[in-house]
């Protein structure tokens, strides 16, 4: 039983160390991508109502 608490509790932390390190990409990119957005040409949002 021990084996498998610590076989269980290493899957989950290494999940755990995939997810943050691919949010902190993606974070990245997406501040990158937002500084090459001209606002300029950047249209209003209007709902169609």
């Amino acid at each position: 039983m021990d084996t498998t608490l610590w076989i269980v509790l290493s899957v989950v932390a290494v999940v755990i160390v995939i997810y943050l390190v691919t949010m902190r990409v993606f974070f990245k990119q997406s501040k990158d991508a937002d500084k090459k957005i001209d606002m300029s040409k950047v249209r209003e949002w209007k709902d169609e109502d």
